[in-house]
């Protein structure tokens, strides 16, 4: 008898068991209570936006409501830009010398803090501040002291070359900001292994800056990448370098982005424009002639993420954001990609191949912390880079 009532007990206890774990699947699946439905599409949106993990997604959850959570991710609606947000912005700072010069033309740093940071390290400006080095961007490295106006911690200041690497830092995410004030300089460089075999394989970013003699360089353009184990080879996208087109363009949703020869950036989808010198296509756009085009994740998840941007005066903006890593940074969405760079004062701004991909690299070391076992990376076939 007591063997009895325990099986039933057991028998009940499993019943209700599945009923519940029923009922939950199908409140987590099909439920339209605003908190439920954007955990379930940031979950969705996530896995669907890696190449080895959508499996978490498809295993457990119907197509058709998969499809829904990531149609967000086609960029349809462009919102237009009023035409006003490269008016009369070149900075003219010839006429400028000494501290005068480095104030205008870093106008991004708070200088009370970055006095602050010479009076206790006078050396820096034994060759004047047209030739300041600090460079403490390795990640470890003792904070400077120095912010920018918006607040974020500067990592490096690089007077010659004219960059400015700053960390950024919100909820759930880490990353670097850099910034090259020379957008004539900026290139695209390409993997010795894919210069004359596109079917080649790629390199990791430390060759990659050696070989393009780069000083500061981001991953760029996505590849062929069967089951995670991608070596870089078999790039994704227009890629033109140079000049010279090198890869064809996928058109569809993806954008491409790049400079001209006189150094303005673009961000447009199915761009026939023969005048770019440096460009790689991917997707989703961030920011439009001034105006932002995505919000939240957009259909794209969280994940560690790389992009580029163009403020009104030619910087360059370079971002890299972590991920992956619960003690140190997670990722973000595209949209706080775009807030970031739109902080900075981007009016172009594009998403590129993030994921385990993602890395920045400057003076001879990496800057980031990969999403990956390698300390620079995976392979990659390209770079933006800023030329030594």
């Amino acid at each position: 008898m007591k063997e009895k009532n325990i099986r039933k007990n057991v028998t009940r206890f499993i019943a209700v068991f599945l009923s519940t774990a029923a009922l939950l699947y199908f409140v987590a699946i099909y439920s339209n209570i605003p908190f439920i439905a954007k955990c379930r599409n940031l979950y969705i949106e996530t896995a669907m936006s890696t190449m080895t993990h959508q499996w978490l997604a498809t295993k457990f959850i119907p197509k058709s409501v998969i499809d829904k959570a990531i149609s967000q991710r086609d960029n349809a609606d462009i919102k237009e830009g009023d035409g006003n947000a490269f008016i009369n912005k070149v900075k003219n700072l010839f006429h400028l010398r000494g501290r005068d010069w480095f104030v205008a033309e870093f106008d991004e740093i708070n200088m009370e803090s970055f006095d602050k940071y010479i009076k206790d390290n006078p050396n820096v400006l034994k060759d004047g501040y047209e030739n300041i080095q600090i460079d403490q961007s390795k990640v470890g490295d003792a904070k400077t002291g120095i912010t920018t106006n918006q607040g974020d911690n500067v990592v490096a200041v690089d007077a010659k070359n004219k960059i400015l690497i700053l960390e950024v830092k919100g909820e759930g995410y880490n990353g670097r900001l850099a910034i090259a004030k020379d957008a004539g300089k900026v290139r695209v460089g390409m993997a010795e292994g894919l210069k004359d075999n596109l079917k080649g394989e790629g390199s990791q970013i430390d060759e990659l800056s050696e070989y393009n003699n780069a000083l500061l360089s981001i991953n760029a353009s996505g590849f062929v990448d069967y089951d995670g184990n991608g070596d870089g080879g078999q790039p994704i996208g227009a890629i033109i370098q140079q000049g010279k087109m090198i890869n064809p363009s996928v058109g569809s949703n993806w954008f491409m982005v790049g400079l001209n020869y006189d150094n303005w950036m673009s961000v447009k989808r199915n761009n026939s424009d023969n005048q770019l010198r440096d460009a790689v296509e991917f997707m989703p756009a961030l920011i439009i002639d001034g105006v932002k085009q995505v919000d939240g994740s957009a259909g794209w998840g969280i994940q560690p993420r790389s992009a580029i941007g163009q403020k009104a005066n030619q910087d360059v903006l370079m971002l890299v954001i972590d991920g992956r890593q619960i003690n140190h940074s997670i990722g973000t969405t595209v949209g706080e990609c775009a807030e970031i760079l739109e902080r900075y004062g981007a009016v172009q701004a594009c998403n590129l191949d993030g994921g385990a991909s993602s890395i920045m690299y400057y003076n001879n070391h990496p800057v980031t912390i990969p999403a990956i076992r390698y300390d620079v990376g995976r392979w990659i076939p390209n770079i933006i880079m800023v030329e030594k």
